[in-house]
């Protein structure tokens, strides 16, 4: 009987050390290439508009906190026909980030892409109360934003309003679970403006732990992270044809709220981020 017991303990022990090792090697291998300090954590340089093709730039900024993950953040500008600005995603604002961005033209429209994308529009709310604000419907509901004080002044919907003139179509995608994102095609330069539908965070630019979550719900892959693919899988047959007619806007190029872009083929790489779906 002692014996059996020193060997069930001897095949224990060897069982537990298997685990810890395979344990450790998973998180070596989901953390592998982090960042090493939060200054790394952005897309340099930051907090200024960087053209991206004529009458689109980008800011990059970061890191911001979201729910407790460290992430860098990208605001898009498109200039419509009109000359005025439309705001995609604004990132945290400042004096001189605004004097930097009107000096492209004068800031009309501000928009809030999805319900997770308005945590700095107060502040370019205040500081430019002329602009239109926009957002998803489902965003003028939600406590925190009406508690923040955050002026709505207009809905998006599955069809861009006569403020957009030509420049830009416009869609939404809706999931389960209050999901809901507006996507922007800026039609000259067929540059595709996404907030979260698809994420290509990269491990270079995120925390350990962080890049371990990104990587783990494949939101480093250029595709759809886990969690949102749940929440469009939950929008039935209306999501899946919202998502059809995203991917039938053949554009040149893609832009996100967060990580490395689709500098080029855009077309093509949209449609491999979707083939989970379509």
């Amino acid at each position: 009987m002692t014996q059996d017991r020193q060997a069930w303990s001897g095949r224990g022990k060897l069982l537990l050390g298997a685990a810890i090792g395979t344990g450790t090697a998973g998180l070596w291998w989901l953390t592998r290439g982090a960042a090493s300090d939060a200054s790394a954590i952005a897309y340099p340089p930051v907090d200024m508009p960087k053209r991206l093709v004529d009458n689109v730039w980008i800011v990059d900024s970061g890191p911001i906190s979201a729910m407790g993950m460290k992430l860098p953040i990208r605001m898009t500008i498109l200039r419509l026909d009109d000359g005025g600005l439309l705001l995609h995603s604004p990132t945290p604002y400042s004096p001189a980030l605004g004097q930097a961005v009107e000096a492209l033209g004068p800031i009309k429209h501000l928009v809030a892409p999805t319900v997770a994308h308005w945590m700095f529009l107060k502040d370019w709310q205040e500081a430019y109360p002329e602009a239109t604000n926009w957002a998803v419907p489902a965003l003028r509901h939600r406590p925190a934003v009406r508690k923040a004080g955050v002026r709505i002044d207009a809905d998006l919907g599955d069809e861009g309003p006569k403020a957009w003139g030509d420049s830009i179509r416009q869609g939404l995608v809706r999931g389960g679970g209050g999901f809901e994102e507006a996507w922007f095609l800026h039609s000259e330069s067929r540059t595709l403006v996404l907030a979260d539908l698809v994420e290509n965070l990269e491990p270079s630019k995120l925390p350990p732990v962080t890049a371990a979550v990104m990587r783990a719900t494949l939101a480093t892959n250029g595709t759809t992270g886990l969690h949102v693919r749940a929440a469009i899988r939950l929008g039935g047959r209306q999501a899946k044809e919202a998502v059809t007619a995203l991917l039938a806007t053949d554009p040149a190029r893609v832009v996100f709220a967060h990580g490395a872009i689709f500098a080029a083929h855009g077309a093509a790489r949209l449609r491999r981020a979707f083939a989970w779906l379509v």
